[in-house]
């Protein structure tokens, strides 16, 4: 049986609203539209891939609020495995709260997670490593658990098992996820955020930067917005992409997750170059970029 792409990470309730601008402070207004939709990083990193027709998993602490049971069936609904996810008990429901501006492109999120724990490496400890090709990580507050999940599949690795292949996302502004950078990994990608908190106003600078500081065989991937995206491989080649902005930019939000899920699924099972991952993720990003949600117009997943 194929095997599967593990995304580790959160897992919420996004509530969107479409507004014309951005609202204006201590006003009352009308939006466009609105609906819930499952976020969260790694969340958002299955949806794209179950919708590229991926065998994939999350897993994430779930809280057992009935509103949760909104991401649970949509989960369901898209045929992404949950088996291994964690259940706590009376615990809140992670939300985000997101404006989306019509006259802009603009995202605007404030998010709320109150008491919901963060993954631990003995939650991990619990998936059968045989079952995956893939392991991504999203770079959050529980590093030091996650430098435990690293080093346990750099163990299977080295023990002769079929290789797991690694990836890291460093995307919120912590130092602390830096730490994940000492790990054996093979791609990591760097969002603009993380960079810029880092001090680089630029991808180059900061991939050369991370190069510099953390040595070794990883590909480094820095997509920078409306701008090209580079990378440079563990052999020391550079790479520049072009990205495919849609004539309207409708709905930027999960942009760079779906970025991340493209190259992964171009990249898993080793049958595309770096160059095509970049050139196919670039372009499914700009086609998220056009459409609301994770679905195109039909219905049917982007990329289809």
């Amino acid at each position: 049986m194929e095997k599967k792409i593990l995304c580790v990470g959160l897992c919420n309730i996004d509530i969107i609203q479409i507004c014309d601008t951005y609202p204006v402070e201590d006003s009352d207004q009308r939006c466009q539209s609105s609906r819930w939709q499952r976020g969260g990083n790694a969340s958002n990193n299955c949806t794209v891939l179950a919708n590229l027709g991926s065998r994939c998993e999350l897993l994430a602490s779930f809280s057992d609020s009935n509103t949760f049971q909104f991401a649970l069936n949509d989960l369901r609904k898209r045929q992404i495995a949950f088996d291994h996810c964690v259940y706590h008990r009376n615990t809140e429901v992670p939300l985000s709260t997101v404006w989306l501006s019509l006259a802009t492109g603009t995202r605007t999120i404030v998010h709320s997670n109150p008491n919901l724990p963060e993954l631990t490496k003995d939650d991990f400890a619990k998936i059968d490593f045989a079952e995956y090709e893939w392991i991504h990580f999203e770079g959050r507050r529980n590093t030091a658990e996650i430098m435990e999940m690293i080093h346990a599949i750099n163990r299977w690795n080295e023990n002769g098992h079929s290789k797991i292949t690694i990836s890291v996302e460093l995307e919120k502004p912590r130092s602390s996820n830096l730490d994940l950078l000492k790990q054996g990994i093979d791609y990591v990608f760097v969002g603009k955020d993380f960079a810029r908190f880092l001090g680089h106003e630029s991808a180059r600078a900061a991939v050369e930067a991370l190069r510099q500081s953390y040595p070794g065989p990883k590909t480094i991937i820095c997509p920078w917005g409306a701008c090209d995206t580079i990378a440079l491989d563990g052999e020391g080649r550079w790479y520049t992409q072009r990205t495919f902005p849609p004539e309207v930019i409708r709905d930027s939000l999960g942009a760079g997750d779906t970025f991340v899920a493209g190259c992964i699924f171009q990249l898993a099972g080793g049958s595309k170059t770096l160059q095509e991952a970049l050139e196919f993720a670039s372009r499914l990003a700009g086609d998220k970029l056009a459409h609301f949600g994770f679905d195109g117009p039909d219905g049917s997943g982007l990329g289809k």
